[in-house]
């Protein structure tokens, strides 16, 4: 029996199919923002997420991290990620990074229904939130999965 039959045969008896890959897990990492009017404040490792709010929000002014969490998640996996104020959204890999090194991803934030899109590899992707905290605080996310595929 050839190498490349023992394997078919080794990966059958592990319930994979013949071609199949295992997933690697991801590393899908969720950090909490709030933003709110008044005094120009911009916490320095958001400046760029905060330019970006501002194209679409320009009454936004004050911006500061409030936490980051990570957890590895394999394809279809969900992980629950707290927030502020007892809210949570959940992150569930749809799709492994594809030639692009796009991972699909779906996210359910406080408040809004699930949206679902295809990321690039190490890049933070924020999302606008309809959650306000009882100060008035905007709730920002900004979701980024890694390593993909060369990472």
């Amino acid at each position: 029996m050839s190498l490349s039959h023992w394997v078919v045969l080794v990966g059958l008896a592990c319930g994979m199919c013949p071609g199949q890959v295992t997933q690697k897990k991801v590393k899908v990492t969720v950090v909490a923002i709030l933003a709110c009017q008044g005094k120009e404040h911009v916490d320095p490792q958001l400046k760029w997420i905060a330019q970006e709010v501002r194209k679409r929000d320009k009454s936004l002014t004050c911006f500061k991290l409030k936490s980051t969490k990570c957890k590895s998640l394999a394809v279809d996996e969900m992980g629950v990620f707290e927030l502020v104020d007892g809210k949570t959204v959940t992150v569930v890999v749809k799709q492994s990074a594809d030639k692009e090194n796009r991972v699909g991803v779906a996210v359910t934030a406080p408040d809004q229904g699930e949206i679902v899109y295809r990321t690039v590899c190490g890049k933070f992707l924020p999302i606008v939130s309809r959650y306000q905290t009882k100060a008035g605080e905007r709730l920002i996310l900004a979701v980024r999965v890694q390593p993909c595929n060369g990472h």
